[in-house]
């Protein structure tokens, strides 16, 4: 008896290991051409891919060229210099989201020092507290020269000095 005559089943239903195989009942055409569709699909998709040269990296880098070449080459509107309520406004707003959580909502302190109080441990006057600002002091404040533009320190400095 050969090889091929001992896996022929006689009976159109196979029963082993508890698993029942029935071959009289076979799956419908459509799966058949789905199933080998799919594999076709997927090696001329991963060939695109993989041979046309495309990566996402380089997509990347047109998108942000692309970007970058429209942002520099719009038009920048001259600013109008700010009044002083607006820049108290502005020193407002950036104590409120940078400096309450150590200082307090109306620098009364708490983790950071009392601003409101008559001296300061590093001076008092608009060019210390700039300097505080900008560059930070040792055990706790952070510096925030690289966050903060040279006028939103000044407004800051001006709100700092205000909350006496």
């Amino acid at each position: 008896m050969s090889m091929l005559e001992e896996h022929q089943h006689k009976h159109p239903v196979h029963e082993f290991d508890g698993i029942i195989e029935n071959r009289a009942n076979r799956p419908p055409a459509y799966f058949a051409v789905l199933f080998y569709g799919l594999i076709v699909w997927g090696v001329i998709f991963c060939a695109y891919y993989l041979l046309s040269g495309w990566s996402s990296s380089g997509e990347f880098e047109e998108k942000m060229a692309a970007h970058q070449q429209q942002a520099g080459s719009a038009p920048v509107a001259a600013a109008a210099p700010a009044t002083a309520l607006e820049e108290a406004e502005n020193g407002k707003e950036l104590f409120a989201s940078h400096c309450a959580m150590c200082h307090g909502a109306e620098g009364e302190g708490g983790i950071g020092p009392d601003l409101t109080s008559g001296s300061f441990k590093y001076g008092r006057d608009a060019a210390d507290i700039a300097e505080s600002i900008r560059n930070g002091r040792p055990r706790g404040m952070p510096a925030f020269g690289s966050q903060f533009k040279a006028a939103e320190i000044d407004s800051l400095t001006d709100f700092v000095l205000s909350l006496k």
